[in-house]
Formats: C-alpha cells, structure tokens, sequence
C-alpha cells in the first residue's frame, strides 16, 4: 500500500496520461515510472498492486525535439511541451478507465481475503494469534462464556453448574482441540495422554484410549471428530477410517498424504493377508494370532452373509472343517478363494477328517459339512454376486506408515446392504492383522456409522479384542454414532449382542455428546451413569458446535472444537448432506 501524488510531470518522463500499451521507451536509459491513471490532477489514495503505467502514445514533433535536447549532453532543455492528444489516445484512456476501477477493487478485495486468511490460520490451525482464542470464539461463534470459577464470588458459586466445575481438573497433555467455553481454556487432547495423566479418583485419568461420539446429524460431532484426528496426525499418530459412507474423509486423507481405498474395479483386498512379523522372539505368539484372525475372518465374513432374521450360516459341523481348512494354511499364504477351493475337494476332506474333532470315523459326514461351508462361501468367489473384492490376493498396497487411510463406502458399488456389510467385516479383518503387528506405531480406528459395525456379532468380538489388546496392539478405537437410542432399532431389547454393545460404549471412558433428542436421554443414562441433571437438562439445547466431554471420572466440560478457515472447508460436510 503505498500513498503517491500525482502533479505535473518535470522529469524526463513521457507525458501524463497515456496508456502504456501504445509506446514503448525510445531509449534504454530512459526510465518510466508507473502512476494512476487518473483523468485530473489530485491525489490518489492508497493503491495496492499493479495497475496501468501511463506512458506517451506517440511523439508529436515538438516532443520528439524535445526529447532529443534532453538526450544531448550539454544542451538545457526548455519545458516539456503540451501533449497534443489524439483521438486513439482518448479511445485508450476511456478504455483503460473503465477497466482500471474494477482491477483495483478485486485486487483490493483479495489482499483483504489473503489478510484475513494469514491473520487468523495461514495452515488451518487453531488460531491462536489473538490476545484470548475466546475472543475469536465469541466473535465468530456468538457464544459468550459464562464467569470462570476461578473468577467468581462463593456466593455465586453454589449456583454454578456442575460444568464450570471442570476447569480445575488436571491438564490433559496433548494438542489443542477447542476452547472450553465456559472456563475460557484451551482444552488439549490425546487418546493416549488420559492413559498416563493421573485421575481424582484412581491413578489414572481413564483406563482405555477409545472415544465414543455422539450427536444428531449437522450438530458438529464430524468435524470434531476431524479436528481431533488431525491433531492426533500432527502428534505422530496414524489414522484408519473403517467405513466412509458419504465420502468426506477422503478429502482429509488427500489433504494429509494419506490413502482412500475404494472398492471393486478389479482391486482385492484380502481378509486373510498375514500381519507383518513382529520382532524375534514372538513367532508362536505370531502364529496364533495369526491362526485365530483367520478363524474370526471366516466368521465374520459369515456373519455378514446371514439373511435378516435368519439363523447363523455356519452350524457347529460347518465350524469344524472351516477351522481345520485355516489351520492348514499354517501361517503361509491364503485367500478366501483358496480355502473355497480347499472345502470343495473331497480327497482333502478325507484325508483330515481323522483328526477332526467329531469326524474321526465319519468322513460321509466331513464332506457334507465341507460342501455346506463352501456353499455358503461361494457367493464371494468367481463371478458370485459378491466376488470381485476380497477372494484374491490384495492388489492394493497399504502403507503403514501413512498418516491416514480411509475406506471408502460411498461408492454405488456398495448400495448392496449385504456387499457393504461383507465389506466392513473384510476391512475389519484386514485392520485387525495390521494391528497384530505391533509395529510401534499408535493409530486410531475410526468407525463412522458404528451401529453397522456393531450389528455384527462376530465384528463386536472384534472389537472386544482390540479394547482388551488397546495397549499391546497400541490402537485406539473411536466410535461415532447418531442418536444413541438407535441402539433399539438395531438390537431387541434384552438381547445377548445389545448387553454386549452397551458393556464395550461403557468401557470407553472418553465420551463427547453433542446435542441428543429427549428420547436419548434415557438411553445416553444408561451409557453415561453418572450424568448429571445439569447435562439432561443441557444436552438436548446445546447449540450446533458444542460438546459435553465426559472423561473419565473428571468434572464435564463443554468444549467447541476449533479449526481456521482452511480446515473448516475441508472439513465442511454441508454439499454433501444437501445433495444426499
């Protein structure tokens, strides 16, 4: 930004006035300086990036002498004679004045932007550049906070909620996420970091890494949930994204580096793929990890077969030839095509029936419970209904090491209810054997939509697994879910997989509500028993952003997550939810 005056030309200039693109300089040492293209002398007001450089036209006669005395050494020059003004000129400078307004507002208009932009999160972090990130949120957000309690009277005190409370708590370590915006702290978080942060009522601030999210939709659980994942990237963790069913991860994975899978085209990804060898040492642990993922493959890959209401594919018959078809596979290479193959061939089954449990003298029976578990098999494997994904060796080559891989589920491909839930089994199996090989690496498995996962007996003792493992296998599970009381419509009351459903959510001591209708609240009670009636009462009002955290033992917090404007158009789900 610079402030120029303009006044009459008394250098060795050309004339004021004339647009640059009808003259070129008549000589190398003469220099043309650039000014505003103005249409009478005045002053011209703090311009900001390149406009039009007013240079002569074209050289009357009486210039070009004049110019000619200037370039002469020894000769004093008289005034600059008047530019006579043709009618091109005139032509060019309306042309250049119309023009040259609208440049300068647009270039103004996005140094502003660029300002902005800079000022508040040049890489989309969490602003923090003013006095009070508080500030920003009040500014932006229209929420003002409540007194501190450590600004307030004792008086007053008794009548605060129990959610002010939280500020005392002990310091979680970990990046920041938000703003606590009743305290007006920033609130840190890492899955792991309440693990060794110590607790007012144990020794430890909660006993498993997993989250458990919840809110109704356009209420901002998503894009916590992203915020925090990005901050976890950024501490040296590594994402894994279960299940994208409308396609919004990947836009972050891409935006980190990382991997979106996508389904079908000819891409396998086996279920049955060996876990990296963990260090020397650990073979025998290996191989029964090794032997017990594939046997819990072959399970859940049936479980995601069974018909609605319809009894488990595999009876106990069936159960015993498909572990004998996994243990002699050993621990070397296997596919789901493989152990079909492997089921349907009859001198096979013969030849192990002696050493199977309950077929030692009834091979006739051996073969028929083969032929049944192949049956039931078969839709996934050349040219079934459900083939083309996971019967071959993986085609798609999973980094490790990468910050984020999603799965993407959007695709129409998977409209299939049953494909989608044959694909969710699958990529459970696969993650499972990448966990199993305790690679040092933390990573965080992130289940959106979780009710399709838990609607999978087989996939919740999965899951039961990894919360018994989080330690050893160094993963953290996230689930993230609508309103809790769709746990009715998807388990009956009473029933074994929904008391098992509720013990895995109650065990995940971290747990972030968003805003929940009246009917969840009863249903939130029983996975949150100590909720308070501060938080009833809170819950179903809370305004689109927040958050009531829950972790561990500790005092509530309301907490809005906060990211700049780079990270909140990623992370903006809004095209998404209108074009669904």
């Amino acid at each position: 930004m610079a402030l120029m005056t303009v006044a009459a030309p008394v250098t060795a200039s050309p004339p004021a006035y004339t647009p640059s693109r009808l003259v070129l300089p008549s000589s190398p040492s003469v220099t043309m300086q650039p000014c505003l293209l103005v249409s009478r002398p005045g002053v011209v007001e703090r311009i900001s990036g390149l406009g039009l450089v007013p240079v002569a036209t074209g050289l009357t006669l009486r210039e070009a002498m004049w110019m000619q005395c200037c370039l002469t050494a020894g000769v004093e020059p008289g005034p600059m004679p008047a530019h006579a003004f043709r009618r091109a000129d005139r032509h060019a400078v309306e042309d250049a004045m119309g023009v040259a307004p609208g440049l300068m507002r647009a270039m103004a208009a996005d140094a502003k932007r660029r300002r902005r932009m800079v000022d508040a999160d040049e890489e989309g972090r969490l602003p923090l550049g003013s006095s009070s990130p508080v500030d920003m949120m009040t500014r932006d957000f229209r929420v003002r906070p409540v007194t501190a309690w450590h600004q307030t009277s004792t008086g007053r005190a008794g009548v605060l909620s129990t959610l002010v409370a939280g500020s005392g708590a002990p310091r979680i370590d970990g990046p920041v996420i938000g703003v606590d915006v009743l305290s007006r702290e920033l609130w840190r978080f890492d899955s792991w970091a309440t693990y060794d942060a110590p607790g007012v009522h144990g020794p430890h601030m909660t006993t498993s890494p997993d989250v458990f999210i919840c809110g109704l939709r356009g209420n901002g659980k998503s894009f916590a949930a992203k915020v925090m994942a990005l901050r976890e990237i950024e501490a040296g963790r590594h994402v894994i994204v279960q299940s994208d069913r409308e396609g919004e991860w990947g836009r972050v994975a891409n935006h980190v580096g990382g991997q979106v899978v996508s389904p079908g085209g000819g891409h396998y990804l086996n279920p049955f793929a060996l876990p990296d060898r963990p260090s020397a040492g650990e073979d025998d642990l290996w191989r029964q990890e090794v032997l017990s993922g594939r046997k819990a493959a072959f399970m859940s890959l049936a479980e995601a077969l069974r018909e609605d209401g319809g009894p488990f594919p595999l009876d106990r018959d069936m159960q015993v030839v498909v572990d004998r078809v996994a243990v002699s596979f050993g621990t070397g290479p296997m596919t789901l095509e493989a152990a079909v193959d492997r089921l349907a061939d009859r001198s096979w089954v013969d030849g192990e029936s002696p050493s199977m449990t309950g077929f030692e003298h009834e091979p006739a029976l051996a073969r028929a419970a083969a032929a049944a578990a192949a049956r039931v098999y078969a839709p996934m494997v050349r040219g079934g209904t459900l083939s083309g994904m996971f019967d071959r060796e993986s085609t798609i080559r999973l980094d490790p090491s990468s910050p984020m891989i999603v799965f993407d589920t959007s695709s129409p491909a998977l409209n299939n209810e049953q494909l989608k839930r044959v694909f969710t089994a699958a990529v459970s199996s696969w993650i499972d054997r990448l966990l199993q090989g305790r690679d040092g690496r933390r990573r965080i498995v992130v289940d959106e939509e979780a009710w399709d996962l838990l609607s999978n007996a087989r996939l919740v003792d999965s899951l039961q697994t990894r919360q018994r493992s989080a330690g050893h296998w160094g993963c953290a599970t996230w689930l993230i879910v609508h309103g809790v009381n769709d746990m009715t419509h998807v388990f009956g009351e009473g029933s074994e997989l929904r008391g098992r459903v509720e013990e895995i959510l109650n065990q995940m001591q971290t747990k972030i509500i968003f805003r929940q209708g009246g009917s969840n609240i009863d249903m939130l009670s029983r996975l949150v028993p100590d909720l308070s009636e501060d938080e009833r009462r809170v819950i179903p009002t809370l305004p689109q952003g927040l958050g009531v955290w829950r972790v561990g033992a500790e005092h509530p917090r309301m907490v809005r997550a906060l990211a700049g404007p780079t990270l909140s158009a990623l992370f903006d789900t809004s095209d998404l939810r209108s074009a669904a």
